[in-house]
């Protein structure tokens, strides 16, 4: 994080930004979301861990404070969880949020941003195949957004990785707390408003 500051800190002075300082611009955004477990877990023998890919979509308020930060707010779905497969059987752990990610954007050359923040997200759904688990998933997931974007022509493209702070299931054990992670890719237009 240090190391992006300065950065930022030594360019700032010569960047150009697309937009003026103050402006606020609204941008719908739709992608594809790879969710996968982390944490600690004991997996049985044979047992194989994937990750589940899903869609992201919702829409991102940004404010330019100056020529080379903004800060953002957003609201997204987000098709999240993880597969095991092994001994002839696949289980498939579908969870859904509403994810509300708030955004420092550091724009260290025209268009190019690097962001970080904190992330909320509210569990919509949990199921196992077609079986109801929700009650055995935490309802608030916080998470630190890791990302960074390019702007052209009012499209954005934005990579992120979303790092999970807090556990995912309520009955957590020593050797089993799990994090409910995802990297999400999403496009992007930015409309000023």
């Amino acid at each position: 994080m240090m190391a992006v500051l300065a950065i930022v800190t030594m360019t700032a002075s010569a960047q150009n930004t697309l937009r003026d300082n103050g402006t606020f611009s609204l941008q719908p955004k739709v992608g594809l979301g790879i969710g996968y477990l982390s944490g600690d877990w004991t997996m049985p023998a044979g047992v194989d861990r994937k990750s589940r890919v899903g869609v992201v979509a919702g829409v991102e308020g940004e404010y330019y404070v100056n020529e080379w930060f903004s800060a953002a707010l957003g609201v997204n779905y987000a098709q999240q969880g993880w597969k095991f497969e092994g001994g002839g059987s696949k289980v498939t752990t579908k969870l859904d949020y509403l994810n509300i990610p708030i955004t420092g954007n550091f724009y260290v050359a025209q268009g190019l941003a690097l962001k970080t923040g904190v992330q909320f997200g509210c569990l919509l759904s949990a199921k196992e195949e077609s079986t109801d688990v929700k009650d055995a998933f935490e309802s608030l997931n916080v998470s630190i957004p890791i990302g960074i974007s390019y702007e052209i022509s009012n499209f954005i493209l934005d990579a992120r990785y979303n790092v999970s702070l807090t556990k995912a299931n309520k009955n957590s054990t020593s050797d089993n707390k799990w994090r409910s992670d995802l990297i999400q890719i999403t496009v992007g237009y930015k409309f000023e408003l």
